[in-house]
């Protein structure tokens, strides 16, 4: 195998059939990239533009939120709805589920759900057309304790 150096000035590369060409000039070095202030994982950062979060839909009777997958969720209600233990949680995550009333339908929760004031759950609006949002955070995440905290914060009919 040979080692050494290759001197230009560009790099041309096919893009499904016509050249592009790049000034190795206009590429950034890492520490132009560090100087920007890119998004990291280990610094504080303050965002200068929207930042936004998918909103994951949840299905079925039985949702299970993996909070691997998103931070925000949806289900439109098929009736009586029990959600279970959420999944991959982690202290600091923070996001909101909507529930959406496919009709006249119960919603309750797996006992990992905490409210406030120490309930063990909340009257939803349960009226077809009303959306819910449960704003939550997950508090301790330690081997088999899981905990949201969780508040209703907005019931209104669309």
């Amino acid at each position: 195998m040979a080692y050494g150096k290759i001197k230009s000035d560009a790099l041309i590369y096919d893009n499904s059939g016509s050249d592009v060409e790049i000034a190795i000039s206009t590429i950034p070095t890492a520490a132009q990239v560090a100087a920007k202030g890119d998004a990291s994982l280990d610094a504080a950062q303050t965002f200068t533009k929207g930042q936004r979060g998918e909103v994951t839909t949840l299905t079925g009777t039985s949702p299970a939120p993996d909070l691997d997958d998103s931070n925000n969720f949806t289900i439109t209600t098929s009736g009586t709805t029990t959600f279970g233990l959420p999944t991959n949680v982690a202290v600091g995550q923070t996001g909101s589920i909507f529930i959406v009333y496919g009709g006249s339908h119960g919603v309750s929760f797996n006992t990992a759900y905490k409210f406030v004031g120490g309930h063990s759950g909340v009257t939803p609006t349960s009226t077809s057309g009303a959306i819910d949002r449960i704003d939550y955070i997950v508090q301790n995440a330690a081997a088999g304790y899981v905990c949201l905290t969780c508040n209703f914060t907005a019931n209104y009919v669309v």
